[in-house]
């Protein structure tokens, strides 16, 4: 069935892209594709027959993940307290050729996702969803037929919508930097980040606010931090949290403001 499973899923790809240069003469070849390729439902039966990885929301990539030989397949699990969105993100840490990644709510028979991946090394692949509240299973799969090796590593996070801004960023004393930021209906709190990089991969300092500490007037607030280096220049981002279960669901980082100088 996994060899199977494989070749039809495989054929599928490939007849997707003859169809693009002329779905008519593919029509019979499409016929007898629909007819023989097995349902989704019998393709989640077969996953689930592992006992899945279970990922924390928002947490930093796993350690590398091997697929090769008999151990084709690695699936993991992620579970949401919220309607949000989810993102998988998929980072090669060799080459990688091939793969299949499936994404599906746990319990149902139907895939939210199904796309092929090829990636050169270091490179990301990123999913993104819009789900409800439970258990979303994400499989990395490579088939029977296939001698290559995977290796990649995974992370997860579902995002909340509840979004906010940077009106404002400024620095009114020696090594402090002031945000103002637009308020968010119903989130708990705001997160800010500082870094001497646009894009935000070294000297990164943050500071998490819960929302009722901070005293919102015209539905503007502000955010202070120290610390800073004197005479830099620094790029700012916010993103809003809503907590359910003891489990933060960040939002999306805003667009970044820049401070020229910070005193």
């Amino acid at each position: 069935m996994r060899i199977f499973e494989k070749i039809s899923r495989r054929l599928a790809i490939t007849l997707a892209g003859v169809m693009a240069c002329s779905s008519f003469a593919v029509a019979p070849a499409l016929t007898a594709y629909a007819a023989d390729r097995p349902s989704d439902e019998e393709i989640i039966k077969n996953i689930d027959k592992a006992e899945p990885t279970k990922l924390v929301n928002d947490a930093d990539y796993t350690s590398e993940v091997k697929l090769e030989g008999d151990n084709k397949r690695q699936t993991y699990i992620i579970h949401s307290d919220i309607d949000g969105k989810l993102r998988v993100t998929v980072k090669a840490t060799d080459t990688i050729k091939g793969a299949i990644a499936d994404i599906y709510k746990s319990g149902e028979i139907k895939f939210l996702s199904t796309e092929e991946v090829n990636l050169d090394k270091d490179k990301t692949y990123v999913k993104e969803l819009d789900v409800k509240k439970g258990d979303y299973k994400i499989n990395i799969y490579i088939g029977d037929n296939r001698e290559n090796v995977v290796k990649f590593q995974i992370k997860a996070a579902v995002l909340t919508d509840k979004a906010t801004k940077i009106r404002n960023a400024e620095s009114p004393a020696k090594k402090t930097a002031k945000v103002t930021i637009k308020k968010a209906k119903k989130v708990d709190g705001y997160e800010v980040r500082f870094s001497t990089s646009k894009d935000f991969d070294k000297n990164v300092k943050t500071k998490s606010v819960k929302a009722k500490k901070i005293e919102f007037k015209d539905k503007k607030g502000t955010i202070e931090k120290s610390g800073l280096k004197s005479g830099k220049k620094y790029y700012v981002q916010v993103r809003t949290y809503v907590k359910e279960n003891g489990v933060k669901y960040y939002s999306d980082w805003s667009k970044s403001k820049k401070i020229a100088k910070v005193k």
